[in-house]
């Protein structure tokens, strides 16, 4: 199996995974503070070298080596606060964006929990997310994290869920 062309695919998977251009994983690889080691980790990872196929053995090997370039602290440092910025800067129009984001950079903060208390890594207060002005009169208790402009809200413990604010209790 070509050890290029796994790092290859990781590369370009990371990239259509979180909406980045191989380029800026690309600098977010060489501008790690803690280089990676893609001969030790191609190797690690020599377990996922399993499929049917050599494109399927190539495709495994690529998930798994993406998920250990993510995993490491100096390229999370540069693309974390690429999609952090995106969380800030939604434009209210689709709740489901506002959630996709939130998951991918959830997703990226789960590979080192240790290092990223809540969304304070992102600079972001998940109480204050940004929002459509949310109506007053909701039930006492219930929290609504986001709104979009259609009404559609992110509500739940870990505001996972969507509903329309016209299912949102009220007083």
């Amino acid at each position: 199996m070509d050890k290029c062309m796994v790092i290859d695919k990781a590369i370009k998977r990371i990239a259509n995974d979180y909406d980045l251009t191989t380029d800026t994983v690309m600098d977010a690889i060489e501008g790690s503070r803690y280089p990676l080691d893609f001969d030790r980790m191609v190797e690690e990872g020599s377990f996922c070298f399993r499929g049917p196929d050599d494109e399927s053995k190539s495709d495994n090997a690529s998930i798994c080596l993406a998920s250990k370039i993510l995993s490491n602290k100096g390229v999370q440092e540069h693309i974390l606060p690429i999609i952090c910025s995106r969380i800030r800067a939604w434009d209210h129009e689709n709740i489901e964006d506002l959630l996709n984001l939130l998951r991918k950079a959830v997703s990226i903060m789960e590979l080192n929990p240790e290092d990223h208390p809540a969304m304070e890594t992102c600079g972001l207060d998940i109480g204050h997310l940004p929002s459509e002005e949310i109506p007053g009169n909701i039930l006492p208790g219930y929290r609504i994290w986001s709104m979009d402009k259609k009404g559609m809200c992110l509500v739940g413990s870990d505001a996972n869920q969507v509903i329309t604010i016209e299912h949102v209790p009220r007083i």
